[in-house]
């Protein structure tokens, strides 16, 4: 039987492979005390919404950090939070 965080991050890769809109190979997870911090980049602001969106649907996730990147952007800008 996993752990709780191994639970919630299985669903949230889940969430994300099943979404053809998400580069998922592209996107790292880490998740703590239920919060989702996703990073990595895309090439198109939508892919990084709706990873976002996906993530924030699975049970168990209290919230989002999206440090998912765009071309020619640095970190700090694609931080969104809650």
């Amino acid at each position: 039987m996993g752990s709780y965080r191994e639970d919630v991050r299985t669903q949230v890769l889940n969430a994300l492979h099943w979404d053809v809109a998400v580069p998922r190979h592209r996107v790292a997870v880490e998740v703590k005390d239920g919060w989702v911090t996703m990073s990595g980049q895309v090439d198109l602001p939508y892919q990084r919404q709706c990873a976002e969106s996906d993530v924030r649907h699975v049970p168990g996730v209290v919230g989002v950090i999206n440090q998912i990147r765009l071309p020619g952007e640095t970190a700090q800008g694609a931080s969104s939070g809650i």
